[in-house]
């Protein structure tokens, strides 16, 4: 009888974790059909660059303080609001974070791994967006590089609108190209960024050489605000929880072509450059839906240069919040918010400093160049003196990368040579501790191909992020809070401080709420492409975040 009365227990048991299950993959309420085939005017893609999820969280008193039209608190309090999506990748950076966006592919799929790599064949190094053959239109002095989306593999959501032969427009701002040229992705109508305090495009997105009119009026604003200051007031020191106090300064910031703009001065000009292109371009207010994608690149420069406990991070998310209210009401004016969908995410969150870690008490540290010569050196005992160059030709972002001609005039099989680095990588301190300081694994190439990998988050991150051919034959995974030397907080690895951002969805088809549920941000677009009836985009990983769809 016992027996039989707990088999009742597991099989009714079984029951409810099955119904709990099906209750979290299927919307509570289906969506009708009429609901489903009404198309948003407008889709507005906000990205705000290292914006870690915690900004949000701690800074919100102070963003609903003496204001109620912020875009950021409107997108947490109107919007279905994951304050903790994920990017299950290695290594967290600009350029494949904004990739990963309206792709809804992590680097495997859309092949943007690195924000540059180094490519051994050529014995040069290779930027994401680089293309010579669409030069920069709009410098003052012109040049011969180029930018294009055409390394990005796979489409976008707004590639997606064009495949299915709407006559959508797809325009995407930034202060940083790459942030740009991924969102817009390769049938954009028109990607902008700052270069030398102008905003520039390429002849990928204007074949005439010229910049369309409204640019050059952009262009035209900030000419004539160079050499002025613009003011700005922050708390005398970070708050974080709770409300700022009256111990404030206020701070001159000197209008130049390079500085200021990693200031609320950049946030002002890019949320200028939205409303204009959202005005000349008259999205929203055709037939066919249109997407003006936005990233903030001012927040990363101020995180790296400030720090996430700053209080100059603080005043600039508080901004950010006003600034993204003003294009919200732009929108609204020029076509209605019952009209649009609103998306708000991040491309990586960051780290803390270095020191900040060490201070707290956290083991913390940074990789310099004496490693990289240790390593080099340790090759070189190893297999001789080669005429060719050095055995290592590049260290990127904890990428290795390996001399062919080397390892040809060595006659070293290329799994011999990453073996031997990745095991001086990880050997044992002279005390007898297992791997070196600040690191926690190593793979190489020949790793990935055979499949032998390290375990559990690793290995998963590992493939969505590895790339034959831009990744480094030899990868580094350092331990919490170690990085590279660099500047004063930085973003790299897979860990949850660098992998952990917001994602919001705003609108008439949202259902509005704070949800647990777990998200990633390749969610994202195909969420997006549900929403606008489209297939997702050809890399798409993700699923519908059905749960936060309006019935």
């Amino acid at each position: 009888m016992a027996k039989s009365f707990r088999y009742l227990v597991f099989l009714v048991s079984l029951s409810l974790m099955t119904q709990a299950q099906a209750q979290t993959q299927t919307s509570a309420k289906p969506l009708s059909l009429a609901r489903f085939l009404t198309k948003p005017k407008l889709v507005v893609v906000l990205v705000v660059d290292q914006c870690r999820s915690d900004f949000l969280t701690r800074f919100h008193k102070r963003m609903t303080e003496n204001r109620v039209d912020g875009g950021l608190q409107y997108l947490m309090s109107k919007g279905a609001y994951y304050p903790f999506a994920k990017f299950d990748i290695l290594q967290s950076m600009t350029c494949p974070g904004h990739a990963t966006v309206l792709t809804g592919a992590y680097p495997n799929q859309m092949g943007i791994p690195l924000n540059e790599w180094y490519d051994t064949t050529k014995k040069t190094e290779v930027y994401c967006a680089t293309d010579e053959r669409s030069p920069i239109v709009g410098r003052e002095a012109p040049a011969s590089d180029g930018m294009s989306p055409r390394r990005l593999v796979g489409s976008t959501v707004g590639d997606e609108l064009k495949i299915a032969g709407y006559k959508s427009k797809v325009v995407s701002v930034a202060l940083k190209d790459r942030s740009s040229i991924m969102m817009g992705g390769h049938l954009g109508d028109l990607s902008i960024w700052i270069e030398e305090g102008r905003w520039v495009t390429s002849q990928y997105y204007v074949k005439d050489g010229k910049l369309p009119g409204w640019v050059q009026e952009l262009n035209k604003g900030l000419s004539e605000e160079e050499g002025k200051t613009f003011r700005v007031e922050i708390p005398g020191k970070a708050t974080g929880l709770t409300a700022a106090t009256s111990d404030k300064r206020a701070v001159e910031v000197l209008v130049d072509k390079k500085k200021a703009f990693a200031t609320e001065y950049g946030v002002k000009v890019t949320t200028e450059a939205a409303i204009k292109a959202l005005d000349s371009m008259k999205l929203g207010q055709g037939e066919h839906p249109d997407i003006l994608a936005v990233s903030y690149s001012s927040h990363d420069m101020m995180g790296h240069a400030k720090g996430l406990q700053s209080a100059e991070m603080e005043h600039l998310t508080v901004y950010e919040d006003a600034s993204i209210g003003e294009l919200l009401k732009a929108i609204d004016k020029k076509v209605g918010l019952r009209n649009v969908v609103f998306a708000m995410t991040a491309d990586h969150g960051v780290a803390p400093p270095v020191e900040l870690a060490k201070n707290l008490g956290l083991e913390a540290g940074t990789f310099g160049k004496a490693f990289a010569a240790e390593a080099e050196a340790h090759l070189v005992r190893k297999f001789g003196k080669a005429k060719k160059g050095d055995y290592i030709l590049k260290i990127r972002s904890f990428n290795f990368y390996l001399n062919p001609e080397v390892m040809t005039e060595k006659k070293i099989a290329r799994e011999k040579l990453e073996n031997e680095l990745k095991n001086f990588i990880a050997a044992p301190k002279a005390n007898g501790e297992i791997g070196r300081e600040g690191i926690a694994s190593v793979f190489s190439r020949s790793d990935y191909e055979a499949g032998k990998l390290p375990a559990g988050r690793f290995e998963r991150q590992i493939k969505n992020t590895y790339v034959v051919g831009k990744s480094g034959e030899v990868v580094m995974i350092p331990k919490p809070f170690w990085v590279i030397e660099s500047g004063y907080a930085t973003h790299i690895t897979g860990y949850e401080y660098d992998r952990t951002v917001p994602l919001m969805l705003a609108g008439e088809r949202i259902k509005p709420g704070v949800y647990a549920n777990s998200a990633e941000v390749i969610d994202l677009a195909p969420t997006l492409s549900f929403i606008l009836g489209l297939i997702a985009p050809s890399g798409s990983d993700g699923r519908v975040l059905h749960e936060a769809l309006a019935p």
